[in-house]
């Protein structure tokens, strides 16, 4: 778990002291600026998930309003089991459970913009890094992945599956992708007309 605080050299005793009292294996205070963020999360270009190294790294996301501590334990036990096991291809996973400061993205009104989720407050999602070996194993990394993300979904009460689309597995709609109102859509397909005509970028998670 990182807790980052802008600003400061060292992280307000009133956020870190609720999960120092729990007891933590390692503790380890650092300072930095925004160019060492992606250093100390482990997503740094000289780090695995960013490397060439033939590897799969599909993840699962979901956007979520709170944590449900059911279906966060039903997960911790989903995941736990699928990546500790003796013949475990999944054994270089990782959860990110990530949350950021909200009152920027919440200043500004729900109907201002097409983007969709600002009354989201969490991003959650499993990473199955895997050496690829065969459809079988694709599939199996799919099924975990979607499994741990439905337990999420359902725990959730949401009634529409809101996912990240930069971590977009595939499978998901482009309604879960940008928002299931149809305005947003059509808003979307109008800008995308206007600055990619040609459809250029159009190969990833298209709205058009």
């Amino acid at each position: 778990m990182y807790l980052i605080q802008e600003g400061v050299d060292t992280v307000d005793a009133a956020y870190t002291k609720p999960f120092l009292d729990l007891g933590p294996i390692v503790a380890t205070p650092s300072s930095g600026t925004y160019l060492d963020l992606a250093k100390w999360t482990g997503i740094s270009l000289s780090d695995t998930p960013c490397q060439l190294t033939g590897n799969a790294n599909p993840r699962f996301p979901i956007y979520l309003k709170s944590y449900n501590t059911t279906a966060q334990r039903q997960v911790y036990n989903l995941f736990a089991q699928a990546t500790t096991n003796a013949s475990t291809p999944f054994s270089n996973a990782l959860f990110m459970f990530e949350g950021y400061s909200t009152q920027g993205v919440k200043a500004i009104s729900d109907g201002a913009t097409a983007y969709a989720y600002r009354s989201d407050n969490l991003l959650v999602a499993p990473l199955l890094t895997y050496k690829p070996n065969g459809k079988a194993l694709d599939d199996q990394a799919f099924k975990l992945g979607n499994q741990m993300r439905q337990i999420l979904y359902q725990g959730s009460g949401q009634t529409s599956l809101n996912t990240y689309v930069n971590y977009a597995y595939g499978d998901e709609t482009p309604k879960a992708w940008y928002g299931a109102d149809k305005w947003r859509q059509d808003r979307l397909r109008s800008l995308k007309s206007s600055y990619d005509p040609n459809g250029k970028f159009s190969f990833y998670a298209p709205i058009a």
